[in-house]
């Protein structure tokens, strides 16, 4: 995502979104963070988050913490979320809630957090905490002095009988159960008072009558506070409550009635269960640029916590539609999708569904699905069958909007919960698609750069490793970095009148720039071949076409010319091939002046035999320079080791071995790019004398 839309969308959180590097530095602060803490964000980024926001007291175990966290990759309050006390910029103390992630980046971990201030809430208990004290004391007295004080209470509150029957209920509860007065309370059946609603717990587990904190207390125990969700079945509307039940006992001590609270905690729940999905959809947007894969996973994630059914659908230039994931809490109904999705039109319909929200770029919301609308958009009975089975009550599409415009949608359906979405599910899932919208737009940028930087990379090197008469050849070309960069290594073979040149070099830099420095010495020296054939003149042009550069080229390259079993090789700043014989490994050559940098210059030429069965080796510095434990280099030394142990191995399977100790060694990310050509001689052996095409030792100076 680009960092200044990241940064906007923070901008806008309800909640204080704050990072933190591995050191503990502060290196993000949202407006929302300056708000509740009152340090701006040019104060706060670069302290230490601990000086700033956590009580001394506090300090040790979040140091102790991070610690921990560095030595084992674990942190028992990651994704989980947590209440704490916090400090403001005037050192005074105030409650926050917030949930912490963690993210593994190339320059180590960071930490992000989202924090709600809690102050208004701790109060609104602590007030009805000691309304509830009042209205024990209350139920020692007459029923007038009960129903004063319960009805002047925002929240429900019900009083149940020892025989489990509900006794009095204030105008909020009643309000809320749909009844008119105490006395239709007391008559109603409690049973079937909770029949009207689909009651679930957090875990999402149906809540029994007997689960209910009054009932319990009723019977002797000491209930905890019991959050649920429930759906109204007859409007879909949602709830999220907290029951809090205590027992009233008579002055013999003997329980005569339990009190329960309501709170509704409708807003708050919705807001912490949307900053956990949203904090869980960013990491999971940001695992992976398969964009496929993460659509799917955030379908999965919406189900069952936004909607029962989450699909995704992407659009092309033509309008056409690209189905990316359906999900739902049961597998099994997945066919069923599946053939629905059979009599959707080959072309969006631009006045309806998908089709509409694609022309507008609006979300488009079904708050109530009658069955008229499903017979209308019905195209046969066996249609019909599969939208009734669905059981759809509400449905919301919302667009997935990017930098090019509509580019998907996002499709929720209510179903088997029986809740209905409202405006506040359309700007949540707005959100949602937004950020999926960005991190499709970015995996598809990455995918073209990285086909472009293939393609381009592919066009420096040989298409195919040439069929020279007498040898083996093997070749390995490793870009470091992310696959859309251009790597500056590079390779080449080339034939020239019965002989054949082979080039092997590194050109400094990444990219485009590189890539551009690596076409003009390749076809510099192509160029140069034509006219001499001598390793040292070729460098020698190439080194002038570089120095004609307006800005400072440098390059290391070794060029070898190959005739039959013998050859001549200069080198340019370039790391000397390894020969691999009965006598050993050893170096091969002379090392010369450095390519484009210097005016004074030297490349001597050394010519030498190759024996059937010996093998060369050339390879640019990304292999002796592959970095591991203790930043400690690969070298030469245990090349040269590697070569003797498989000195007659072929040079696909030697290629091989060397790949596989590389990887061994190599601790974190490649560093360097690498290159490496093996060739090994296969021909007739050399008779001494027959050095009439091996090319003059004298060195061209510059």
């Amino acid at each position: 995502m680009d960092i200044g839309q990241a940064r906007a969308i923070l901008d806008l959180a309800h909640s204080a979104f704050v990072s933190m590097d591995e050191e503990g530095r502060i290196v993000y602060w949202n407006i929302r963070a300056e708000e509740i803490f009152g340090f701006t964000r040019a104060e706060a980024v670069g302290r230490v988050l601990a000086d700033t926001v956590i009580p001394e007291r506090f300090r040790e175990s979040h140091w102790e913490g991070l610690r921990r966290f560095r030595e084992t990759g674990e942190g028992p309050v990651l994704n989980q979320r947590l209440e704490m006390s916090a400090l403001r910029s005037d050192g005074s103390e105030f409650p926050v809630e917030l949930t912490i992630s963690a993210l593994s980046e190339p320059d180590g971990w960071s930490f992000h957090a989202f924090v709600a201030d809690i102050s208004e809430r701790i109060r609104l208990e602590q007030e009805r905490q000691l309304l509830l004290d009042e209205l024990q004391l209350a139920l020692r007295g007459t029923e007038q002095r009960l129903a004063v004080i319960v009805d002047a209470l925002g929240e429900a509150v019900t009083i149940r009988g020892p025989d489990d029957h509900l006794i009095h209920a204030n105008r909020a509860a009643l309000d809320r159960m749909g009844l008119a007065s105490v006395e239709e309370l007391r008559e109603a059946d409690p049973r079937m008072l909770m029949a009207g609603w689909e009651t679930l717990g957090e875990d999402g587990n149906e809540i029994r009558m007997e689960d209910l904190p009054s009932v319990r207390a009723l019977r002797g125990e000491e209930p905890e506070p019991l959050m649920l969700r429930s759906v109204h079945r007859g409007t879909g509307e949602e709830q999220w409550v907290v029951l809090k039940a205590t027992a009233v006992r008579d002055s013999s001590g003997s329980i005569e009635a339990a009190v329960t609270i309501i709170e509704d905690v409708t807003a708050a729940k919705r807001s912490s269960l949307r900053m956990e999905f949203l904090a869980r959809a960013s990491q999971v947007l940001a695992s992976s640029l398969d964009y496929q894969e993460t659509l799917r996973n955030v379908a999965g994630l919406a189900v069952p916590q936004i909607a029962d059914w989450c699909a995704v659908d992407l659009f092309d230039e033509d309008g056409g539609r690209e189905p990316v994931a359906v999900a739902h809490i049961d597998p099994s109904k997945l066919e069923m999708a599946e053939r629905l999705r059979a009599f959707e039109p080959e072309e969006l319909d631009p006045q309806q569904g998908l089709g509409l929200v694609r022309r507008t770029g609006d979300p488009l919301l079904y708050k109530d699905i009658p069955d008229e609308l499903l017979v209308e958009a019905a195209v046969d009975d066996e249609h019909l069958g599969l939208l009734r089975a669905v059981g759809m009550r509400s449905v919301l599409i919302v667009p997935m909007v990017g930098r090019s415009g509509t580019i998907g949608a996002l499709s929720l359906v209510s179903a088997e919960s029986g809740r209905t979405f409202d405006q506040s599910d359309v700007e949540f899932a707005g959100q949602i698609a937004e950020r999926a919208a960005l991190a499709v737009e970015n995996a598809r940028l990455y995918s073209e750069r990285s086909a472009v930087a293939r393609t381009l990379q592919s066009s420096l090197l040989p298409e195919a490793l040439p069929d020279l008469p007498g040898w083996e050849i093997a070749a390995l070309y490793r870009p470091a970095g992310h696959e859309s960069e251009v790597g500056g290594d590079f390779y080449d073979f080339w034939e020239l009148g019965g002989d054949w040149l082979m080039m092997i070099g590194d050109v400094t830099g990444k990219g485009v720039g590189a890539a551009t420095v690596t076409s003009l010495v390749r076809h510099t020296a192509w160029a140069a071949s034509d006219f001499d054939r001598r390793p040292a003149a070729i460098l020698s042009r190439v080194d002038a076409a570089l120095k004609r550069r307006p800005s400072l080229s440098v390059c290391t390259a070794l060029c070898l010319r190959i005739a039959s079993g013998q050859a001549t090789l200069a080198s340019g700043g370039h790391p000397l091939p390894l020969h691999v014989g009965e006598r050993g490994v050893s170096e091969v050559g002379r090392h010369g002046t450095l390519l484009g940098a210097f005016s004074s210059v030297d490349w001597p030429e050394q010519p030498f035999e190759m024996q059937p069965g010996e093998t060369l080796v050339a390879f640019t510095d990304g292999v002796t320079d592959t970095v591991g434990e203790g930043d400690e280099r690969f070298g030469l030394g245990r090349l040269k080791e590697i070569l003797t142990r498989t000195q007659n191995e072929s040079p696909m399977v030697l290629r091989e071995r060397l790949v596989a100790a590389l990887e061994e060694f190599q601790v974190g990310a490649q560093a360097d790019d690498t290159a490496i050509v093996i060739m090994r001689f296969t021909g007739a052996k050399v008779a001494a004398g027959d050095a009439e095409k091996i090319s003059s030792t004298t060195g061209v100076q510059g």
